[in-house]
């Protein structure tokens, strides 16, 4: 048994909530949900793409299948942490994903050439179950299929950094995170009853986005007003009634919202305005510089101009 899940198909929606809807989203989670054991985790997603970002370009089309690539890890990684190279996938709203966990060191000697399996033995992980892990038929296997990937889609860089801080919601019955939580309502048989094990809920707020591609990535940009979040509903079935009754309340709605797809849209158009001031700049300089020769042609051009002395009559007193 691994010790993380590396195969995902499941039906996964999501909502953007404004500050009002989020603090209601969660109260009515109270009794029936609880953040898991992990709490609060701050997740940095590093997406690789062409040098023309032609992944995103596609995913922002909405096509029936769409793939992306990306490294992420938890908190603030070091060199021997564990970190997940990626794939997501969608086909049809289902979402599929397939990852392998090694080292930060191995996961980046890997995408920079390095075959998976002398990346990971050059630079295994401290803890000897997962460094075993990283080199399983399953996840040798899944590194293939990343290879194929990479291969269809080369050369590939890594494109945006993505940033934000996840609270992940779970059934009470399956998570040991409600004491921790907080929550003073006792969790009941009927309450266990109408959550569905396989039922995940998670907000992430405060996202951020570094463009990679930048001459010089700058500081992060945020991509949400604070106080709001984008929740994810993740379920392999139908949503229990409760929960569809809690998203009525509150007004929430299924959103598309992709975070590397939103960062690339404020890029694009922050090149847009730039590109647009800068043109601005030039024609009003051309502009100024033509006014200039104009005045310098017109001075070296003219006659000297003559100027009569005005005669003076003295006045009498």
């Amino acid at each position: 048994m691994t010790t993380f899940t590396d195969v995902f198909e499941r039906k996964e929606v999501k909502y953007r909530l404004d500050a009002r809807q989020h603090r209601a989203m969660t109260a009515a989670l109270r009794g029936r949900m609880a953040p898991d054991a992990f709490g609060r985790t701050r997740i940095v997603s590093r997406y690789l793409d062409t040098p023309e970002r032609a992944l995103i370009e596609r995913s922002l089309d909405k096509p029936l299948y769409k793939e992306k690539l990306r490294l992420r890890g938890y908190g603030a990684p070091q060199a021997n942490d564990r970190v997940f190279v990626e794939i997501k996938k969608k086909y049809e709203g289902i979402v599929y994903k397939r990852r392998v966990g090694c080292s930060l060191a191995a996961a980046c000697a890997y995408l920079d050439g390095t075959p998976y399996e002398e990346a990971c033995a050059r630079f295994p992980l401290p803890d000897a179950v997962m460094a075993a892990e990283s080199l399983s038929p399953r996840s040798v296997q899944i590194a293939r299929e990343i290879d194929e990937f990479a291969a269809r889609h080369r050369p590939l860089r890594p494109s945006m950094l993505i940033t934000c801080d996840r609270t992940a919601y779970a059934s009470l019955a399956c998570c040991n995170g409600a004491a921790s939580a907080g929550n003073p309502a006792p969790a009941t048989p009927a309450a266990f009853a109408d959550v569905p094990d396989d039922l995940r809920i998670t907000f992430d707020a405060d996202i951020a986005y570094r463009d990679l591609f930048a001459a010089r990535p700058d500081a992060a940009h945020a991509l949400l007003s604070a106080g709001d979040a984008v929740m994810e509903i993740k379920s392999s079935g139908p949503f229990p009634l409760w929960l569809v009754r809690a998203l009525d309340a509150c007004e929430a709605y299924p959103s598309s919202f992709s975070k590397y797809g939103e960062a690339y849209r404020a890029c694009t158009a922050a090149a847009r305005r730039s590109a647009t001031e800068l043109s601005t700049a030039r024609a009003s300089q051309a502009a100024a510089e033509q006014k200039a020769g104009r005045f310098v042609a017109a001075l070296r051009s003219s006659r000297p101009r003559h100027f009569r002395v005005p005669s003076h009559t003295p006045t009498r007193c």
